[in-house]
């Protein structure tokens, strides 16, 4: 599989914020990828997702049990 990882201290704050926002507006499925200790990709959808900031760059999602 081929993943794209994104280094938020290579960008300046406004391309994070831009990333950001991008991501919640408009409310889309949050797709959530892991990868295990032994490499086992996993992805599951999330829709209860919001920004808690841009600097450093953070999404929080809501799992529910």
């Amino acid at each position: 599989m081929n993943y794209k990882t994104i280094d938020p201290a290579d960008n300046h704050w406004r391309q994070n914020y831009r990333l950001l926002v991008g991501s919640v507006v408009p409310r889309p499925i949050a797709w959530v990828s892991t990868i295990s200790a032994d490499g086992h990709a996993n992805l599951a959808p999330f829709s209860f997702f919001t920004c808690v900031g841009h600097d450093p760059p953070l999404l929080s999602i809501s799992v529910g049990v």
